[in-house]
């Protein structure tokens, strides 16, 4: 009887464990969803247009995302960016964290 509870357990622990996994590969996707959206707007929309240098949006599948981008500082920056020193990249640091259920998480890319 001991031995069926502790499968038991185990099974139960895997199970949510299995549940979990999906929700990182959906939070990925969202945050991933983020840098795309970043980058769209970074080169589609004209210059003398406004661009914000954060924002978040839900998806449909109620995922999340929060995204921001930071001028390097041997870039022309749009107004209203900030200019980080830590950014080494040629243009922009850009993070987004992507959020679904309880799980998190996060891409940073440098161009």
């Amino acid at each position: 009887m001991s031995a069926g509870a502790g499968i038991s357990v185990i099974l139960i622990q895997e199970t949510k464990m299995i549940g979990e996994i999906g929700h990182s590969v959906v939070s990925f996707y969202a945050a991933d969803s983020g840098v795309e959206q970043q980058l769209y707007d970074l080169y589609k929309i004209p210059p003398e247009d406004p661009h914000l240098p954060q924002y978040s949006s839900i998806l449909n599948n109620t995922a999340s995302y929060i995204v921001t981008a930071k001028c390097s500082a041997s870039a022309d920056c749009y107004v209203g960016f900030v200019v980080d020193e830590n950014c080494t990249a040629l243009n922009y640091c850009i993070k987004s964290v992507g959020s679904y259920e309880k799980t998190k998480r996060a891409i940073e890319i440098e161009y």
